[in-house]
């Protein structure tokens, strides 16, 4: 005979509020009567992903003839406060 127990479903474990009587064993179901708040998730858009420029796409006329030079120990210069010898 069908017995309604209260339980708990906690990372895949489903914890009984008390042992139902008489049942060693048996089939179930199980319904969730209330779900966790999820956060909202929203489908991405593929072909306006892939139809759009990166930010790559975007500077590679500008960096294409730019003189880079060793701009790593520029900035670090700049961060550290020090002037460098061969700037101008």
């Amino acid at each position: 005979m069908p017995q309604t127990v209260e339980a708990t479903y906690r990372d895949g474990v489903v914890e009984l509020k008390h042992k139902p009587a008489g049942i060693r064993k048996s089939r179930a179901l199980v319904i969730f009567l209330d779900a966790e708040e999820t956060e909202e998730r929203h489908a991405v858009d593929l072909e306006r992903v892939t139809k759009g420029k990166s930010s790559v796409d975007k500077w590679i006329g500008v960096i294409e003839g730019a003189r880079l030079g060793d701009w790593k120990a520029e900035r670090r210069a700049a961060l550290e406060g020090k002037p460098r010898e061969d700037s101008h």
